[in-house]
């Protein structure tokens, strides 16, 4: 094996059979002989030197949203001029071993926007070193970089990326040294060929420009591509599952609802599974300050599991104050009938103490007697109140089924005054809006009404989230 400090590489001709003038002497008269100095740029103090980029792109992977970044591999492609390197005695270009780089000038091109990057060395290092007989110079290497990549996942997973490869010179400013794609666009080969996980490449773009640092104006090239996000994956792996936990929890509606144990238990399981799959969505996402378009979604479908829980809760609940009323309602029925002929036995006894004969004056006396001393006998509440129902008393009964309660419930002292006047204005107005709350009087209606009102309303958000979306993936695309 060869020294490579001694500088004796093999040569490989790109050229004709008659071309035997040349010997790896020419690279010993080229480099040493005329005093070549790879320090030093080519028309070191003239002008700049004009290198031309172009790359073919291998593969580009593991787009990460989580770090913000995506590997690619390139094969990097530049070319300059260097007018030292030029030679005489054949029109063929030499191909050179690429390890011969070391001995030349090179341009100092590097990634700004990399977050590590590194040359293969499989089975020898990955360079390409050609040079032209008008002192030409073509560099080539094989590069894998992990290349930053800012996303806004405003609208993920319904969003889509651009990303950016950038090429500087690290020490030489624009006064040395400008980079400029060789053929424009057509600089960039094999992007068509590229498969990405989740992503379609879409349209790419070349620019030139400098970069402005406190050392001075740097050339910049910028390649930029677009990836559209393939919804297909997100779909199958959140979207559908969260449609049908949504879809399942209304199973709840159609379950009878003294079946406590199995309304309660869907319910749950819903939730909890709901509760499952937004953290497994989010864990692939980076934590971001923003909302997400799958975030909405998430939440959309949660609020519905939820609702869905809590809609029983409130059959439940309604299905115990209507049954307690009612088994109230029957019991005050059947007291009525009880003391019918109790109600008699009054009528009769009171007309004894009055002496009245008339049915309508002995009502009147027995309510002013009530009203202003306590008579020698006295009467169970629940007697009176029946009485009452029957006309055997004059005062108007209160109705407080329907909510009309007295507003100084409560809160007299004794003396016909008020102690709280606040609370008794409260009060009154609590009564007013509780006896104008709406009556449930069966509370299966409110099952059979969800069996609709909540398919429908999914159904509706389901369309102003696609709709909205989509509508932002298409039309505000800024590129």
């Amino acid at each position: 094996m060869y020294r490579l400090g001694r500088y004796r590489i093999a040569l490989l001709f790109c050229a004709r059979a008659d071309d035997s003038s040349t010997s790896p002497s020419t690279i010993d008269h080229i480099l040493a002989e005329r005093g070549y100095d790879r320090h030093l740029r080519p028309n070191f103090g003239g002008a700049p030197v004009v290198v031309r980029v172009s790359m073919s792109i291998a593969s580009i992977d593991q787009v990460s949203e989580v770090n913000m970044d995506y590997m690619v591999t390139i094969f990097l492609r530049q070319y300059w001029q260097d007018n030292r390197l030029a030679f005489e005695g054949t029109t063929a270009n030499l191909t050179l071993d690429g390890r011969l780089s070391d001995r030349l000038w090179v341009p100092d091109l590097f990634i700004p926007n990399s977050k590590q990057a590194f040359l293969h060395k499989v089975t020898v290092d990955n360079k390409l070193l050609r040079l032209h007989p008008d002192g030409t110079v073509l560099y080539g290497q094989r590069i894998t970089a992990k290349v930053a990549c800012t996303m806004d996942l405003r609208n993920y997973p319904l969003d889509e990326q651009n990303c950016t490869l950038q090429y500087e010179s690290y020490g030489y400013t624009t006064q040395d040294v400008l980079f400029l794609w060789k053929d424009g666009n057509a600089s960039i080969h094999g992007l068509e060929d590229i498969e990405i996980a989740q992503f379609d490449i879409g349209g790419f773009t070349t620019s030139e420009n400098h970069g402005y640092y406190e050392t001075g104006e740097y050339p910049r090239l910028t390649f930029c591509f677009r990836l559209h996000r393939n919804v297909v994956f997100i779909i199958l792996q959140t979207y559908l599952p969260a449609i049908l936990l949504v879809i399942s929890s209304w199973v709840s509606f159609f379950i009878n609802p003294e079946a406590v144990p199995a309304r309660v238990t869907l319910g749950i399981t819903t939730v909890l599974t709901m509760t499952t799959l937004s953290s497994a969505a989010k864990e692939s996402l980076p934590k971001i300050s923003y909302i997400k378009a799958i975030d909405v979604y998430l939440a959309m479908c949660f609020f519905f599991v939820f609702a869905a829980l809590l809609e029983y809760a409130i059959v439940n609940f309604s299905s115990v104050g209507i049954a307690k009323k009612q088994a109230s309602l029957q019991g005050q029925q059947e007291k009525s009938e009880c003391h019918v002929c109790r109600c008699h036995d009054v009528e009769a006894r009171v007309g004894g103490l009055n002496g009245v004969s008339s049915q309508h004056t002995l009502r009147v006396d027995i309510e002013n007697e009530a009203a202003q001393k306590e008579t020698s006998f006295s009467l169970p509440d629940d007697v009176k109140d029946q009485c009452k129902s029957r006309g055997t008393f004059l005062p108007t009964q209160s109705s407080y089924a329907d909510g009309a309660y007295p507003a100084d419930a409560g809160l007299d002292d004794g003396e016909g005054k008020t102690r709280w006047p606040l609370a008794a204005a409260v009060t009154t107005m609590l009564h007013h809006i509780y006896g104008r709350r709406p009556q449930i009087k069966n509370s299966n209606n409110i099952d059979k009404y969800s069996r609709v009102m909540f398919p429908l309303l999914f159904v509706v958000l389901n369309i102003v989230y696609w709709s909205v979306y989509l509508y932002r993936r298409h039309y505000f695309v800024v590129f």
